[in-house]
């Protein structure tokens, strides 16, 4: 996962204050005290009547459009942070946030431009080299986004993030003990650092480290435990230690806490097809689908559970559907193909069962051997 230190409401503590007239001041003051306690609406409410007052205060609509992201104005927060920046084009704080909404909204070349000018007006600020090295690991710049991270960290010693981007590199690479020593080092800095200990657990799991994995998630959960991911990849580890019952437990919390997780559900539908419980997969096949119409995977599953129930023609109809998702799916071939030929629909069934033996599907001989002579 990335990780930007967007941190908005705190932000706004540090944002230097401009000269306003006193009234604004005061909504201003407000507003400031009413975001910073969770009460966004509120603050919303006197920013608004600071702008009414001042409309050219700086600091009222940089304050305003924290709170419009916050509370995912992302059109009205961009709005803000441009009006603010025309006011006042001296304040670093404004040119990373409005880069960090711009990365959220899928401008990666214009947050950049934004840290770029952050970093420009603040050579010392060590959260806009953090962000910018995030946005350039998504744009491919991995040297850029290294230095970036890098330069986070010479520049303040005690910044968890950038340990934890650099972590997350590594990850990616297949270098999870490189990966586990910076996640390490991140929470060590920030022993709080929910993400940290997600991300560690994630390595952990790749070493095949399940105890210290699950043990790392236990933590994630309990600093977050509406952290539906953490609960998601527990079940997933569980899961590989065989503990179906206990990785759909994990499963169920994770679709409780977000009814919107397609994958949750998939995983869920897997570990009954493990338990032999296929009508049970099915229907958990049948949600995942529901959220993803497009999801391959569940659709080439659920044709496994409906050919073990010896529902055939519902089985290729399902591995018809993946193909057409995902023409590399040797697997799908597979289930297709045998499902033809129990359909007695030998010579196109021997086709496709052909077809995943030449993409590299093993199980696929043996069904060539006995049926497609």
């Amino acid at each position: 996962m990335k990780l930007k230190s967007a941190m908005f409401i705190a932000l706004l503590l540090l944002l230097p204050l401009m000269a306003q007239a006193q009234s604004a001041r005061e909504y201003i003051d407000q507003g400031i005290t009413k975001a910073t306690s969770g009460n966004l609406q509120g603050a919303l409410s006197d920013f608004n009547k600071a702008i009414e007052k001042d409309p050219k205060s700086a600091e009222a609509y940089y304050s305003r459009a924290v709170t419009k992201a916050s509370l995912g104005d992302q059109k009205g927060a961009l709005s803000d942070f441009d009006r603010s920046i025309e006011l006042n084009d001296k304040s670093a704080y404004a040119y990373n946030n409005r880069g960090n909404l711009r990365d959220d909204l899928g401008d990666k070349e214009g947050a950049i431009e934004d840290y770029d000018r952050a970093i420009e007006i603040d050579p010392k600020f060590a959260m806009s080299y953090n962000n910018r090295g995030t946005a350039k690991r998504e744009v491919g710049d991995i040297e850029g986004a290294l230095s970036d991270y890098n330069k986070a960290i010479e520049l303040d010693p005690t910044f968890a993030m950038p340990y934890n981007n650099i972590g997350n590199y590594k990850n990616s690479q297949g270098d999870y003990k490189g990966a586990i020593a910076d996640f390490n080092e991140a929470i060590k800095l920030n022993p709080k650092f929910t993400i940290a200990y997600f991300n560690r657990a994630n390595a952990k799991d790749d070493l095949g480290d399940y105890k210290g994995a699950i043990s790392d998630y236990d933590k994630a959960i309990a600093l977050n435990p509406r952290y539906f991911d953490a609960y998601n990849n527990r079940g997933n580890v569980k899961s590989k230690q065989k503990d179906y019952q206990g990785a759909i437990s994990d499963y169920d919390k994770a679709v409780e806490l977000n009814p919107k997780f397609a994958l949750g559900y998939y995983n869920i539908g897997l570990s009954y097809y493990n338990l032999d419980k296929y009508t049970d997969a099915i229907s958990s096949y049948d949600k995942a689908i529901e959220l993803n119409p497009r999801f391959a995977q569940a659709y080439d599953s659920r044709g496994r559970s409906k050919g073990l129930i010896k529902d055939y023609q519902g089985a290729l109809s399902d591995f018809t559907m993946a193909i057409d998702l995902d023409p590399q799916n040797a697997k799908a071939y597979y289930g297709s193909g045998f499902s033809k030929i129990l359909l007695d629909k030998t010579e196109s069934g021997c086709a496709d069962v052909k077809k995943a033996k030449e993409m590299g599907y093993a199980e696929a001989e043996s069904i060539l051997k006995q049926y497609c002579n």
